[in-house]
């Protein structure tokens, strides 16, 4: 026995070393308190940390055990622990690995919202969480299938082979509703080590649990999914219209986190070098510059926000319901007849169900293409495909828009977006996620935007768009005189 126990000290000391002088003093406290803190936000699903604490001390205490756990969970991120703590789960719970998935997103989505964002989290419906959690569990098995439609529907009728998928799908699907679970290690793991962002989620979960909030290197967390990017705070008027905590209209935290997943490191956060380099002292902000329901439904307005400002996600709610858009990395440009951008768009849809689909899995680079004003060309916005044919296309009449895949989009390897192949546009969102570098030359003030250019007005007013915003300028953010602020 002793011998044995003189064996773990070297071990547990080299384990030890991992941990912050901070981390040590929590990780103590749960080990001899033998639970955690009551202090725990509530949102935190009591069932999920009871199987982490579990698998951290039983069949026994022992603290070799309990350290080699809480660094192979927090540190390494092993597929075997994770495993042990949904296999806890399932005999405890009688749960199915849809339950499991469920605790993890309704647990860690608004710890990563509140860590990172600048909103409070604001709970609005029961159902939010579930198109991230059907993501989640068919994301492996989704990716699998992309790579195959993106070469089969050259060789194949494409209902037979949608058949085929849909027949591949229902054996994962039955067995992930199954309660409970009769999902085996190898399985588990094959399905959590493709499906990195619930890894994520679920070491944020674990990182509360046991060591609390983390406060330190924001940047580093916010680069691997681990905090939300900062999200600049609407003014007044905006949060009047749109609710208290409200960040948007049409997209969800849970939606938020899908997205972030394929957006660049520089659309996350800035190191210092780089807040150096664009003349800042802060970190990225990303920024509503654009809403229908604030701004109006209008092609200028929504052109003149959109052009000259950097890397963007339009979202798009459709008269049916669903939503559905496209990042554009490229800042649009004005005058730009051509299609342009680069390979590292994507085009999602985030109701009914979640999608992301990226441009590097395409056989053109008909990436981003904006136009208006021109006789011998189509008028208006569009990612992937060709006109006619576009994987996302509004009207320059800000009424219509389509989405014809044919069967999948040629750049995006996409389907077909909305419920039809053409919509009636109900609400659009530009969101601004990197803005351009201004550099020296860039004149006193300028936006940018195309309704800051007179002649460029004038442009747009002889091609029969007649501008009713000319006096329209930022809305102004004095937050001296806000009483409704997001509380603390």
């Amino acid at each position: 026995m002793g011998s044995a126990q003189s064996q773990d000290k070297p071990r547990e000391s080299q384990l030890w070393s991992h941990w912050s002088p901070e981390e040590k003093e929590q990780l103590k406290r749960v080990y001899d308190k033998g639970n955690v803190s009551s202090a725990l936000p509530a949102y935190i699903e009591q069932d999920l940390i009871a199987s982490i604490i579990a698998t951290l001390l039983q069949p026994e205490k022992n603290m070799l055990h309990f350290l080699a756990t809480a660094h192979s969970l927090i540190k390494t991120k092993e597929a075997s622990s994770i495993y042990t703590v949904f296999d806890k789960c399932v005999k405890s719970q009688q749960a199915s690995l849809q339950d499991f998935v469920t605790v993890i997103v309704k647990s860690a989505i608004p710890l990563w919202w509140q860590d990172g964002s600048s909103y409070q989290w604001k709970h609005s419906s029961e159902q939010d969480h579930i198109p991230l959690v059907n993501y989640f569990i068919n994301y492996a098995r989704t990716e699998e299938n992309k790579k195959r439609e993106s070469m089969a529907w050259l060789a194949e009728d494409n209902a037979q082979h949608q058949n085929k998928e849909e027949n591949h799908g229902d054996g994962w699907q039955d067995k992930a509703l199954l309660a409970p679970s009769q999902i085996s290690e190898a399985e588990f793991s094959l399905w959590i080590e493709n499906t990195p962002g619930l890894r994520k989620l679920f070491q944020l979960v674990v990182e509360h649990v046991l060591i609390g909030k983390q406060t330190r290197n924001l940047h580093s967390r916010r680069l691997q999914h681990l905090a939300s990017p900062q999200i600049q705070q609407h003014g007044k008027e905006t949060r009047k219209l749109l609710g208290k905590d409200s960040f948007s209209s049409l997209l969800k935290p849970y939606d938020y986190f899908m997205l972030s997943l394929s957006l660049p490191a520089n659309a996350l956060s800035w190191s210092e070098y780089e807040q150096t380099q664009r003349k800042v002292n802060h970190d990225v902000q990303h920024e509503m510059i654009f809403s229908s329901k604030r701004d109006g439904s209008s092609w200028q307005v929504f052109v003149s926000k959109l052009v000259g400002q950097g890397a963007t996600l339009v979202v798009v709610k459709a008269k049916d319901g669903t939503i559905f858009g496209g990042y554009a990395d490229d800042n649009w440009e004005f005058c730009n007849t051509n299609w342009y951008g680069n390979s590292s768009n994507f085009l999602f849809r985030t109701r009914n169900t979640y999608g992301r689909w990226e441009a590097s899995s395409g056989t053109n680079d008909h990436y981003q293409y904006l136009c208006w004003g021109k006789k011998s060309l189509p008028n208006g916005f569009g990612m992937g495909g060709q006109f006619d044919y576009a994987g996302l296309w509004i009207d320059a009449d800000f009424i219509h828009g389509h989405s014809r895949a044919g069967p999948l989009c040629t750049t995006y390897s996409s389907p077909q977006l909305s419920n039809d192949n053409t919509f009636v546009i109900d609400q659009v969102e530009v969101w601004l996620v990197r803005p351009l570098v201004k550099d020296d030359q860039d004149h006193e003030g300028s936006s940018g935007g195309v309704l800051s250019h007179a002649e460029d007005m004038e442009f747009m007013e002889m091609a029969g768009k007649k501008m009713y915003s000319k006096d329209l300028g930022p809305e102004p953010t004095d937050n001296n005189d806000d009483n409704d602020s997001s509380s603390e």
